[in-house]
């Protein structure tokens, strides 16, 4: 048997360092390649409508840098260098972005802003012209089967008996499902798809227009292609389990995958090493958010709670740190908040921290909070806990589900809730160091060998049923 892992969308990875979905996909990645031998890679190549082997060396360096490897010689050696060049690449990364600083000092945040809501709204035309050229997505009330491609048999990848493993984000590629379809059929595959949520296919308003019928056509394509459905909490699990029942999806059998919340940097903090100093180091004691700015994620209530605080605390209020890249319809909050006179020097907006300032973020801060609306598991809170640090966060969807009973939790509807919980943080410490302490004594990290074991279980177990079939 082999194991074919999905590498699609990293193969072409052209930024410096990973996010999201992608920071999964290699840290499995790179545990798989250490304890399995019957591992291979492959993309689609959607030029060809075609699935290509890749050569864990043909990825790229910021992918190589974060892929542990046990292996020796030549693989060895190009990890070594993958390493040192990501380090020269940082070091342009931080003078592109010491130039971008100093064009906006010069210009102006309102000015950077519209540039960048003229820039995106440009993006939304093409691609939503796009996805009508390439994509008609079908009514679910008559939705068909994905149907294979007809390909050569030369072109077929997978062979009997192998498994296909996809934790990628695929969609948007007009022909993948297809093309899995084929390889899958004549190959006499099983496939084993991760979908992390149903975010974009539930929640079009949050969404550009057209992309919500994508992603639901691509994961409507995922489920039909997957003889095992992996997800990454119950709580997902169940929204899947409902949503293949509206949409009349035949069962697949669901599992629930933890992800893994030891970040890289977290060896770093654990071993209480010195931290290199970020390029922003706050004035005051600090509160971060690390997430993506976006409707869903709700900082537009953290920005009311801190305009209470800063009345009521006035020179004791912390500054807030709101640490990730700016998402869709979140322009008109970041203007209040960067022109807001009792708050645009306490709320500070970061999109470009890599994972050594990251660190030296969560070893400073007071705490960290988290009020997203809807998730499919809440990475940020069990990255704190990870880390030994005190969380508020949401009570919605899977969020209770990462934190457990460690974390004050809040209705992200609720002002008020969320205000009494941030102010009781701020003015008691102590309360802040107890939590701590309770955090130390009871959380388990959950680390990514673990998910990449499990995950390893999983594809023993799909082939084992093949080979008994």
């Amino acid at each position: 048997m082999t194991l074919w892992f999905d590498v699609t969308d990293i193969r072409d990875w052209e930024h410096p360092y990973l996010t999201g979905i992608q920071r999964t996909v290699v840290n499995v990645l790179s545990e798989l390649l250490e304890s399995r031998d019957d591992i291979r890679l492959f993309a689609f190549v959607r030029s060809e409508r075609a699935l290509q082997q890749v050569d864990v060396d043909m990825l790229p360096l910021a992918v190589l840098k974060y892929i542990r490897s046990s292996r020796t010689g030549e693989e060895g050696a190009l990890n070594a260098a993958a390493i040192a060049a990501g380090i020269g690449s940082r070091s342009r990364h931080f003078s592109k972005v010491s130039l971008r600083r100093r064009i906006k000092k010069w210009i102006g945040n309102e000015a950077i802003q519209a540039l960048r809501d003229f820039r995106s709204g440009g993006k939304a035309v093409a691609r939503i012209l796009w996805r009508k050229i390439n994509f008609a997505a079908p009514a679910s009330s008559s939705r068909p089967a994905v149907a294979p491609l007809q390909i050569s048999p030369d072109s077929i990848l997978f062979r009997p008996g192998d498994i296909c493993l996809s934790l990628s984000a695929t969609w948007g590629l007009p022909h993948y499902g297809e093309v899995i379809a084929a390889n899958k059929i004549r190959g006499r595959t099983r496939c084993i798809n991760l979908i992390y949520d149903l975010i974009p296919a539930l929640f079009p308003q949050w969404m550009l227009p057209g992309y919500s019928d994508v992603v639901a056509f691509w994961a409507q394509q995922q489920m039909d292609n997957a003889d095992l459905i992996l997800t990454i909490s119950n709580f997902q699990k169940s929204e899947i389990s409902k949503y293949m029942e509206t949409e009349r999806i035949s069962p697949r059998p669901i599992e629930a995958v933890r992800l893994g919340d030891n970040p890289n940097f977290m060896a770093n903090i654990a071993a209480d090493k010195p931290l290199p100093l970020p390029r922003y180091i706050p004035d005051r004691k600090f509160v971060i958010c690390v997430s993506s700015l976006d409707v869903r994620k709700n900082q537009s209530l953290l920005y009311q709670v801190w305009r209470r605080l800063a009345q009521e605390l006035g020179p004791d209020c912390p500054q807030l740190l709101l640490i990730g890249i700016q998402q869709l319809y979140v322009s008109d909050l970041l203007h209040q908040m960067r022109t807001d006179p009792l708050v645009s020097r306490l709320i500070i907006h970061m999109d470009d921290v890599v994972d050594e300032e990251l660190a030296w973020y969560y070893r400073h801060c007071e705490f960290t909070i988290y009020p997203s609306v809807y998730e499919g598991w809440g990475l940020p809170i069990s990255e704190s806990l990870s880390l030994g640090k005190y969380c508020i966060a949401g009570n919605r969807t899977s969020l209770p589900e990462a934190g457990g009973d460690l974390v004050d939790y809040f209705d992200p509807f609720d002002f008020i809730g969320c205000y009494k919980l941030v102010y009781r943080a701020v003015t008691d410490p102590d309360y802040v160091k107890r939590c701590e302490q309770r955090i130390r004594e009871n959380y388990v990290p959950y680390t990514w060998t673990m998910t990449a074991a499990h995950i390893s279980e999983i594809v023993d177990r799909v082939a084992d049923r093949r080979e008994g079939a």
